[in-house]
């Protein structure tokens, strides 16, 4: 896993070190305190220098690229701290099968002249290169590139790939379900599909089995909760489609980094608990280190009863005058925490 982890002009970061990282980090804190920017950056290394994470709508908020190529807005500025693209983004961290760990994420105008073969028209233009490099337990940095030319994006990727797979689920963007089916089989081979059932029956009692049915071509999840026909997943409520991503995510990223924004949406308080034990089971089985942000004291709360210490750690984002820092507590002073109303919101 990740065992600590720095961070240098990226989103709100100025500075930003945390040394202490478990097995499940649960990261709280105000608003625009950065806490699904730490997830971003944590999602960023783990893809191993590959400028093809800027294009990736997980990490670049609102990329549409019709809108950008109208505006004339530099899609990527929001990537630095303050807009300040003259200086890099340092994201690092010790992992503990790998070593040391870096990305550098550097932006430049490079001219550009495109040439007809009738050498009519010629086209003259300064296109934003955003440039990657990737340092893995090494002084030999490699470089990968990515730029937007016109309504598309032109890449150089790095020959090598990541050590260790990586799945990032955000609230803002809607979830696939065929890819949560798709998952579901993949478990399924494994003969691990039991797991999401222990899962989501902690979530709805009523749920004897779950199938994947394919409609129309595409996959779809679909489950007996006693009544004349299966239903589909979406129509079970979002707790039980949110558990079934959650689970899904990590059993199908082993060995990997699985990062959850706003971990507690779709779930009544009295079932936070049961979600944390899930989680727990999975990630444990599949060796998945889990980030999961949070804005509910009771997800706090249920996540420090259920979960032991040696695996769970809980991480409060600041940010006071300019100044972002993180507060890593100790297994009892999360009790301290809890009662005296830890602001997370």
């Amino acid at each position: 896993m990740i065992e600590n982890l720095r961070l240098h002009g990226f989103r709100c970061f100025n500075r930003l070190e945390i040394d202490h990282l478990s097995d499940i980090n649960l990261i709280a804190g105000k608003n625009n305190s950065g806490k699904t920017s730490l997830l971003e950056a944590v999602f960023l290394l783990g893809g191993a220098g590959n400028a093809r994470m800027a294009s990736d709508p997980h990490v670049v908020r609102g990329l549409e690229l019709g809108t950008i190529s109208e505006s004339g807005w530099n899609v990527w500025d929001q990537l630095f701290n303050r807009l300040d693209t003259r200086s890099a983004i340092e994201i690092a961290g010790t992992h503990s099968n790998y070593g040391n760990l870096e990305l550098q994420i550097s932006s430049s105008w490079q001219p550009q002249t495109e040439v007809p073969l009738d050498r009519t028209e010629i086209d003259y233009s300064d296109d934003c290169t955003l440039t990657f490099t990737y340092f893995d337990n090494s002084d030999v940095g490699t470089d990968s590139h990515i730029h937007i030319k016109g309504d598309k994006f032109e890449i150089e990727q790095p020959t090598h790939g990541s050590k260790f797979p990586s799945i990032i689920l955000l609230p803002r963007l809607r979830r696939s379900l065929h890819d949560d089916a798709s998952r579901l089989a993949t478990l399924r081979r494994q003969k691990q599909n039991d797991i999401l059932s222990s899962a989501m029956k902690a979530v709805e009692p009523r749920l004897e089995s779950i199938e994947v049915i394919y409609s129309n071509g595409s996959p779809m999840i679909w489950g007996d909760i006693g009544l004349s026909e299966l239903v589909p997943l979406p129509s079970m409520g979002e707790g039980m489609t949110r558990i079934a991503s959650l689970v899904l995510a990590i059993g199908t990223t082993p060995n990997g980094l699985v990062l959850v924004d706003e971990i507690e949406n779709g779930f009544h308080h009295s079932v936070l608990a049961d979600v944390w034990r899930a989680v727990d089971e999975a990630a444990g089985l599949f060796h998945v280190q889990v980030f999961a942000t949070t804005h509910s004291l009771e997800c706090v709360e249920s996540a420090h009863e259920s979960l032991s210490a040696e695996r769970f750690s809980l991480h409060r984002l600041e940010f006071l005058d300019g100044i972002s820092r993180c507060v890593t507590y100790e297994h009892e002073s999360i009790d301290a925490a809890v009662r005296h109303g830890l602001d997370v919101r």
